[in-house]
């Protein structure tokens, strides 16, 4: 199945959507892929509208699953802002309400996407045949959010917040669990 370059699919939509102004929207049921865009640039926000966001990283996560010992689905994640700056574990805590007593440990996207990109099983053709997928969700990940990191929160059933902000200062990105006992 050849799937065609997204650019110009989300071109029309990125133009338009731009001009409107930052707000949560209701989830959409679109799949997709997202369009390829430059960097967020380090201490500025990435211009896009929040709404703008959330397209490109729902599309980009549609039908992919967070893998551990159970599997999980990417969700859109949004805290209106401000956020701290720089966001520190202990920042994040507090900007989300976690008790000091909960487990938070922060890790980059290279080491959060890594079991499906770099250590899969060569042997599993369906885990090779996603990495293309998975690679574009991070790049996307990547340039669509300002300084994104990964917070990992609790013990077991890890709550993990792939978060970065946009241009408007939320807290966003996506959220998935990972089951490690």
């Amino acid at each position: 199945m050849h799937l065609a370059r997204p650019t110009t699919l989300l071109a029309s939509t990125l133009l338009a959507a731009c001009a409107l102004p930052d707000r949560a929207t209701a989830p959409t049921a679109e799949g997709g892929r997202a369009a390829s865009l430059p960097p967020a640039p380090l201490g500025s926000p990435s211009g896009l509208p929040t709404a703008v966001t959330r397209l490109l990283l729902e599309r980009a996560a549609s039908g992919l699953l967070y893998t551990s010992e159970s599997d999980y689905p990417f969700t859109w994640f949004f805290h209106a802002g401000p956020v701290p700056t720089p966001l520190t574990v202990d920042a994040f805590r507090a900007t989300l309400g976690i008790a000091p007593d909960t487990p938070v440990e922060v890790v980059s996207l290279d080491d959060f996407f890594a079991r499906h990109i770099e250590r899969v099983d060569p042997a599993d053709a369906a885990a090779v045949a996603l990495v293309p997928r998975y690679r574009l969700l991070r790049e996307t990940i990547r340039h669509t959010l300002r300084q994104p990191l990964v917070f990992r929160v609790g013990r077991i059933a890890i709550d993990c917040y792939v978060v970065g902000t946009d241009r408007a200062g939320n807290l966003v990105g996506l959220t998935t669990v990972a089951i490690e006992t």
